[in-house]
């Protein structure tokens, strides 16, 4: 214990001495800077990306329904099946739908959407989207008046205001007329307009349930399926496993569509990018972090004399090497500190420092005042710093094996 002690008492003086030459004091510097931006780097790289991600979470999982369980048949039907699905503590929300492609025809342009009708009542408390209602209300959607919600992108695509009629042309029926065949169709009047900052206030349009039914010429109390919100959108996969073998059983006529099915390429990708981002960011640290083998061989070369001397003193190779491997971890024990304490800065400041250079606006264009979604992951930077200080010190095992393997009758011959 007391030689463990010598080792880095010494290796603190090495540290702390400037009486090594310059190389050697800049090749240190270099590398105890390099960990410390590496660091900072990884903080704030992954604390933005977990922010996107969050965000795309929020703004694709908010706006669709993240289990969708399909079967034509009445509303009565579904009673059972929408009391057994309460039930689960996995789920917050069940309500019917009728789900259809069609095409929006405003007084300049065609859209295509996916025209979804609902039941107001129960949207008001289970839909996401009713919850970023800009204009009008939800609850206008009564049957046989025939409105529509649709997202804020696409009501201004189709130079569309509230009030204003819209042709819906049904995409899956058609009708026979004396020009051939013709897609359903019906005028309806724009009484709501939703934002939720995502691709759903281009793609989806809202209707009531019996209205949709008759587009579809289905009987009014037809319901397509059933929209399933769960706790965690991110268990779907699961949640539809376990209603298909404790509810449906071997009902092969109902379909379980999960969010993942659509939008699970997405998130690989982005999760895949956050990825490669660490990945590059971590070579920089391992180069920063390997630069410190420089450092020490350069310190054992200048340090023969000492090494020996300490040698006939009795300290053995073991504690000589402990010398070499303290001061190398020390190294990036003050990068990795530094590091952290500049990424924190970053962080708390980045905004700031983006709206300074005027490019506030160009990472949200909508809301410029939003800046950077920025999520800090503990786990993260704990798994950060213990990699960090891992490499330097694996960088610090040769060196230290070098300091320990010299003659002290060699290196004190020529003193």
């Amino acid at each position: 214990m007391q030689l463990n002690l010598i080792s880095l008492s010494i290796a603190s003086r090495y540290a702390k001495s400037r009486s090594g030459s310059r190389f050697l004091n800049f090749i240190t510097l270099f590398s105890v800077g390099g960990i410390a931006l590496g660091v900072a780097a990884l903080i704030v790289v992954l604390s933005v990306m977990n922010g996107f991600e969050r965000q795309l979470e929020q703004r694709i999982l908010g706006a669709v329904p993240h289990l969708i369980v399909e079967k034509r048949q009445s509303y009565q039907q579904w009673n059972n099946l929408v009391d057994s699905l309460e039930k689960q503590q996995e789920i917050i929300g069940v309500s019917p739908i009728n789900v259809s492609k069609a095409m929006l025809q405003g007084t300049r342009h065609i859209q295509a959407v996916m025209l979804q009708g609902i039941e107001p009542d129960i949207a008001k408390k289970h839909n996401p989207i009713s919850e970023h209602i800009r204009y009008g209300d939800i609850s206008s959607l009564t049957p046989g008046d025939y409105n529509i919600i649709l997202g804020s992108a696409l009501a201004a695509k189709l130079d569309l205001n509230l009030g204003d009629k819209v042709r819906v042309l049904s995409a899956e029926r058609s009708v026979y007329t004396p020009l051939g065949r013709m897609p359903n169709q019906r005028n309806f009047t724009l009484s709501a307009v939703f934002e939720m900052q995502s691709e759903a206030d281009m793609s989806v349009a809202l209707i009531n349930i019996v209205d949709a039914a008759k587009l579809l010429r289905h009987p009014s109390d037809s319901v397509g399926g059933l929209r399933l919100f769960l706790d965690n959108a991110l268990q779907s996969d699961g949640v539809a496993q376990k209603i298909r073998a404790d509810i449906l059983g071997d009902d092969d006529t109902v379909t379980i569509t999960s969010w993942r099915q659509q939008y699970g390429e997405l998130f690989a990708a982005v999760t895949m990018e956050k990825n490669m981002m660490r990945l590059m960011l971590s070579l920089i640290v391992a180069v920063a972090a390997f630069n410190i083998v420089s450092a020490l061989v350069i310190l054992v070369t200048e340090k023969q004399t000492d090494i020996a001397i300490l040698s006939t003193l009795g300290l053995n190779k073991r504690h000589i090497s402990m010398i070499f491997i303290a001061q190398g971890t020390m190294n990036g024990i003050i990068g990795t500190i530094v590091g952290l304490i500049l990424g924190f800065i970053l962080l708390f400041t980045i905004n700031d420092i983006l709206n300074l250079l005027g490019l506030g606006g160009a990472i949200n264009p909508v809301d410029p005042s939003a800046g950077l979604p920025l999520i800090v992951d503990p786990l993260q930077i704990i798994q950060l710093v213990i990699v960090t200080l891992a490499m330097t010190f694996i960088a610090t095992l040769y060196p230290s094996y070098k300091a320990g393997t010299i003659n002290p009758a060699e290196a004190l011959k020529h003193e």
